[in-house]
């Protein structure tokens, strides 16, 4: 330990440097995990909301899996790194281990002194990387209440260790190997540093390098210097394929999902809709619908007796209401919170077995009674809707297909309330916003048969106002239920709280592009590492070139080229892999984009990689600027 601190610290401008980008990884990684887990979408930790309910249904699933899916891509990213950047650094000791070798320094001892100095750059890159990462994380939990993305404060004690105890292993074995592969060699040849010692510079070039040497000086110098580094090339191609694998899945996800899912919302809420009723109903049925983007809100049957013969009127009552030019739909409703209980069924294998699907699980939720043809919503479902006066069938919505069966479609659910325990088959699993996918709806005239509602009593009356209209209308609309339901009767414009959830998941989006972001400047630091990587091996070339008359604007372009031949292949590798992996994880789930989506993707990333090589010469170049003569000594 005491000569890996000195030889940290007598190398101090190689090790911070390799230091920094640990830093920078690990910080952004933990930031990410904790993050994440802060908003819900960490499958390891159980919320403790007061709405149970809340983002539980397909959307959230949907949403944890695309998350997961960028954790897991972020963690091989931070491991990458950490294993490259450490065996970079063996790498550039090979000159002081020849020396030492010869020296008289045992193999093992040289083993355990450069191990012992990689494990130092790690932990201290770790522990501050985790710190910073730690503190933005927290910094961060009390600015996104303002951007209406609720974070419960959570530390993740899953992913975090799996990062580092990989890194740990990682790092005994590739720079481990690495050193002893170093430890077994001839001490002449490990001077050569990165560059083989087996390199051949009269050896011509393959057929595409040929090609592109035959276009100019600049690309043959920077091939040649490709070709001699070959090994740093392979490494940081790994680096530059996740970061752009990560960037891709993000860009071409997060587009998806926020379109896919507001599309959803639409459908199971849909714009410019009324409800009329009792101002506890109408109330209780707004906040219902709140639950979906707010964690604070819940409603029980202890909150609200839906049955109560106060609220309940017949549609005839106010039936004027459908002649009104403007109302494109009527929808009659009967709401009321039942106890229910999940029954068994025979789920049938694809190898031709079966399985009984079910646990018996208990719940009390609202049950919806409605008229499937004057159905507002357009919901997005698995399955049919059932049939008009069906007692058999019923539809549910997706955070109860999710949570409360094992396959919904083969089983049943019994309402303990309805006619000695009424008992309906699945028929469909809606995506539904309302009590956050926890619903059931039956057939409007089944439920009232049940509740021996002999004169069609509702307590819920939904309308489809055309797009525009509804100032035009409330004047009527407020006359006709003052005249004929009471004062203690109202109606609720419902785009408001349809506007809240649609926002909720609009504002998603901000969390992969704060990872964009993020990605933006790993990749700036990984491309200038690469660049700043062994350069005083090439100072030679440099000088020689300056003193036959190259000017500092053809080191430049050689420069840009190199860090070229590692982003094209990197990005090609990221948009075949990433289109794999996107569409097995995310997209056979949503609504699949253009074919030219992803392309189009793919170069924006392109030209934002150019920026970023261009940027990073910039200080690299002040420092080419500086080069003498000195910097040939080996000490």
């Amino acid at each position: 330990m005491d000569f890996a601190i000195k030889d940290f610290y007598r190398k101090r401008e190689t090790t911070y440097s390799y230091t920094v980008m640990i830093i920078l990884v690990i910080a952004f990684t933990v930031f990410l995990i904790n993050f994440t887990s802060a908003i819900g979408f960490n499958t390891f930790i159980t919320y403790g909301y007061e709405n149970a309910y809340y983002f539980s249904g397909g959307i959230a699933i949907v949403y944890t899996d695309f998350t997961t899916l960028v954790i897991v891509l972020m963690l091989i990213m931070a491991f990458a790194v950490v294993v490259i950047v450490t065996s970079t650094l063996i790498i550039t000791k090979k000159r002081d281990i020849a020396i030492m070798k010869a020296l008289g320094s045992l193999p093992r001892k040289l083993y355990s002194f450069y191990l012992t100095e990689a494990y130092l750059v790690f932990i201290i890159g770790f522990i501050m990387g985790a710190i910073i990462g730690y503190i933005s994380y927290g910094i961060l939990s009390f600015v996104t209440p303002f951007f209406g993305i609720f974070t419960s404060f959570q530390i993740d004690f899953i992913y975090t260790p799996i990062l580092f105890f990989s890194c740990l292993a990682g790092i005994y074995v590739v720079p481990g190997v690495i050193l002893r592969k170093i430890g077994t060699q001839n001490t002449i040849k490990l001077f050569s540093k990165d560059i083989p010692y087996s390199y051949d510079g009269s050896k011509k070039f393959s057929l595409v390098p040929r090609w592109l040497s035959l276009i100019g000086y600049n690309f043959k110098m920077s091939l040649i210097n490709t070709i001699r580094r070959k090994g740093e090339f392979k490494r940081y191609l790994v680096v530059f394929t996740i970061i752009s694998l990560i960037v891709f899945t993000l860009g071409l996800g997060s587009s998806v999902l926020s379109s896919s899912s507001q599309e959803w919302i639409t459908k199971s809420q849909g714009r410019d809709v009324i409800a009329i009723g009792h101002k506890h109903v109408i109330q209780n049925y707004t906040s219902m619908y709140s639950m979906f983007s707010n964690p604070e809100i819940i409603v029980t049957k202890n909150d609200i007796d839906f049955l109560d013969p106060n609220y309940l009127f017949n549609f005839s009552t106010v039936g004027e209401i459908g002649n009104i030019s403007e109302i494109e739909k009527v929808d009659q409703r009967l709401i009321n919170f039942f106890d229910t209980t999940e029954l068994d069924g025979y789920h049938f294998l694809v190898d031709g077995g079966y399985v009984i699907a079910g646990q018996q699980r208990k719940a009390s939720i609202p049950i919806i009674g409605l008229n499937t043809s004057d159905i507002i919503q357009n919901f997005e479902m698995d399955g049919t809707y059932f049939e008009e006066s069906d007692p058999i069938y019923m539809m549910i919505g997706d955070g109860l297909g999710h949570n409360f069966f094992d396959y919904p479609l083969d089983q049943s659910m019994r309402i303990d309330e309805l006619g000695l325990g009424h008992s309906f088959h699945i028929s469909g699993v809606l995506i539904d916003s309302f009590y956050s996918g926890f619903a059931g709806y039956v057939d409007l005239g089944v439920m009232q048969g049940e509740l021996n509602f002999s004169s069609n009593e509702i307590n819920l009356l939904l309308l489809k106002v055309k797009h525009g209209e509804f100032n035009n209308i409330v004047g009527n609309i407020k006359s006709i239920i003052n005249e004929t339901l009471g004062e203690n009767f109202s109606f609720v414009n419902l785009n408001t709280v349809f506007e809240n959830n649609y926002d909720f998941l609009n504002n998603l989006t901000f969390y992969p592009a704060l990872i964009i972001i993020m990605m933006a400047i790993i990749s700036i630091v990984s491309l200038y590492n690469y660049q700043k990587g062994n350069i005083l091996e090439k100072a030679k070339d440099f000088l020689i070139m300056r003193a036959v008359g190259s000017q500092y604007k053809s080191i430049k372009r050689i420069l840009f080229l190199e860090a070229l031949y590692i982003l094209i292949p990197s990005l090609l590798l990221s948009l075949g892999i990433g289109m794999i992996l996107n569409s097995t994880i995310l997209l056979y789930r949503t609504y699949l984009p253009h074919i030219s989506i992803p392309f189009f993707i793919g170069g924006i990333l392109f030209v934002a990689f150019l920026i970023f090589n261009y940027l990073s010469l910039f200080p690299i170049l002040r420092r080419i600027k500086k080069f003498t003569i000195k910097d040939f000594e080996m000490y």
